[in-house]
């Protein structure tokens, strides 16, 4: 039996989710993403696989530019393309960067049979998890030991993201759906701004909830990365060590899993993290098992401690984020296998995205 895999990367499901929208335009920046990084999928794909991209030999060029020391070979086509290809093919599966209705109705409109795609019913399930409410619920039952740390809470009214500000002092406030490093704001007991709770009260009144986090002093952003089985479990597969910049993400070490465990144990006990995780894989296989299917991360973050001689110098937050997705985290896993070593890094110059690969660290 012949089989293929169509990749396809769609870095707008993020606002996909947020505008629950079959069809919608997505922001420039996500727009020129697509378009311009269309070939990240033959890193991870297998060889044979099919990458749908906009301009195919743009894709091809970019793909040989990164000068991979593994490189699976890979059918670049267009969408519309796509289905002169399947008949060649007995089974044929579809792996988006993201499941979402607009991603689902764009490859229904190219030809692509509905019976290899999730159903209406179950992307409405999906979106539902993706609400950052899970996050919060995961967050709440991680939080213990003492070197773990971290509170939030869904806000339904702005009087009770008042009675939290008015809890921690310095708090964080995240649009349930959103893109990474946008639908956030800072919020501070001292500095109250007009503009941030107009925000606030808008993200109230388009998506019914709001989430409030106590702010915490970071150290370093890092990820756990899982794939979700067909048989309903979750199991780690890597972590993720990341840098951002003003919330947005800017690229990843490329490393080997001992490496990136030695940066983690600076700060906190390796064991913490181990137990961490194991708690995530069983707490997800029972939350989304049979529901998601794919990969998906944890963002977590190391934050300095309160300073009390009791309390460990450095703590574990986590769970900042869930993104029920791939993320930049698996495509550096897949680089750190191939043997690849230092950064990957994301760039914006001339009006274009790209990925750059360096020997420098984080």
């Amino acid at each position: 039996m012949r089989t293929v895999t169509i990749h396809i990367f769609n870095p707008e499901h993020d606002h996909a989710l947020a505008a629950n929208l079959a069809r919608f335009t997505p922001p420039r920046a996500a727009r020129l993403l697509r378009s311009q990084l269309a070939f990240l999928p033959a890193l991870w794909a297998e060889d044979g696989d099919i990458v749908v991209a906009e301009d195919v030999a743009a894709a091809e060029n970019a793909y040989r530019e990164l000068k991979l020391k593994v490189r699976p070979e890979v059918v670049f086509t267009t969408l519309g393309s796509v289905r002169k290809l399947l008949a060649d093919y007995d089974k044929v599966e579809v792996k988006p960067w993201g499941w979402d209705i607009t991603i689902r109705e764009t490859l229904l409109r190219a030809g692509i049979p509905a019976e290899v795609m999730p159903r209406e019913e179950a992307l409405a399930e999906v979106r539902a998890l993706s609400n950052r409410r899970t996050a919060v619920e995961l967050l709440e039952h991680l939080r213990g030991s003492e070197y773990t740390t971290g509170i939030s809470r869904v806000c339904d009214t702005y009087e009770e993201v008042r009675t939290f500000l008015k809890e921690y002092h310095d708090i964080v406030l995240k649009a349930p759906w959103s893109c990474s490093g946008r639908g956030v704001r800072n919020l501070n007991i001292a500095t109250i701004s007009e503009n941030t709770q107009l925000w606030a009260e808008g993200v109230l009144r388009q998506q019914k909830s709001i989430i409030a986090e106590m702010r915490c002093a970071k150290v370093a952003d890092f990820a756990v990365e899982f794939n979700a089985e067909a048989d309903g479990s979750v199991k780690a597969v890597g972590l993720s060590l990341f840098a951002t910049a003003g919330g947005a993400y800017t690229g990843n070490l490329l490393a080997s899993e001992e490496n990136k465990r030695a940066s983690i144990a600076k700060y906190i006990p390796l064991t913490v993290l181990d137990d961490v995780t194991r708690e995530i894989e069983r707490y997800l296989s029972h939350r989304i098992g049979g529901v998601y299917t794919g990969p998906l991360g944890v963002d977590m973050m190391v934050v300095e401690g309160d300073g009390d001689v009791a309390t460990p110098r450095y703590l574990l937050n986590p769970c900042v984020e869930i993104n029920l997705r791939r993320t930049m985290g698996h495509m550096a896993l897949a680089l750190s296998r191939h043997g690849h070593r230092g950064m990957m890094d994301i760039k914006f110059e001339n009006n274009a995205y790209k990925i750059i690969l360096t020997n420098k660290n984080l």
